[in-house]
């Protein structure tokens, strides 16, 4: 299949350790100058040392690049009731992600951020 090059979101299956369940993350393909920044945001210097700041990055531009979830995935208690956090209704929703679901959002920016493989001549023969 051939890779579309269009501006529709994109989506990430991910079966989450908390729950047992599958989550469905909703994203935007990132731009050059995203991709850039990631990859110079990854390390910074501390006096004459190389510091690497990979999980804060992964998060930072997991977030950017998130626009959503399937309904029903993640909750909130409000008012001691359970209710589904909806990203039409809820402005914070990001928030409570980056807060109580970091994992996945910090998995989400390490998958496509980082996530391309090299395939060599015979790795397709082989099933890999």
């Amino acid at each position: 299949m051939a890779r579309r090059l269009t501006d529709e979101p994109q989506s990430l299956l991910i079966r989450d350790p908390i729950s047992g369940t599958l989550i469905t993350l909703y994203y935007r393909v990132p731009t050059s100058e995203e991709r850039v920044a990631y990859q110079t945001s990854a390390f910074r210097m501390e006096g004459q040392q190389r510091q690497l700041r990979l999980g804060e990055t992964r998060l930072k531009f997991g977030l950017e690049i998130l626009i959503g979830f399937a309904p029903g995935d993640f909750s909130v208690l409000r008012d001691g009731q359970e209710v589904p956090l909806d990203p039409d209704t809820d402005s914070d929703w990001k928030e409570h992600l980056g807060h109580h679901a970091a994992d996945l959002v910090s998995f989400l920016g390490q998958y496509v951020f980082e996530g391309l493989r090299v395939e060599t001549v015979g790795s397709q023969a082989r099933g890999e």
